[in-house]
């Protein structure tokens, strides 16, 4: 089974339908913000709400992104 991508770009605020570019295959080099979530996995929208805010967490600190290589400012 192939993975399923949501891809946005820096400055979209997600409230219009075509804000979001979704398919199978990823967009890397294109837009500036991925994710990826495996085909198979019996996620609930629970757990994709509580993953999104792990993720919100790790890119609240820098101690946490920078080692890791994401190049983020401010």
């Amino acid at each position: 089974m192939s993975d399923h991508y949501v891809a946005l770009n820096d400055g979209i605020e997600g409230f219009k339908y075509s804000d979001f570019i979704t398919g199978t295959v990823n967009t890397v080099g294109v837009n500036q913000f991925e994710l990826r979530i495996q085909d198979g996995t019996a996620l609930t929208r629970k757990d994709i709400h509580t993953m999104l805010k792990v993720l919100e967490r790790f890119f609240e600190n820098a101690q946490q992104y920078a080692p890791a290589g994401f190049q983020i400012s401010g």
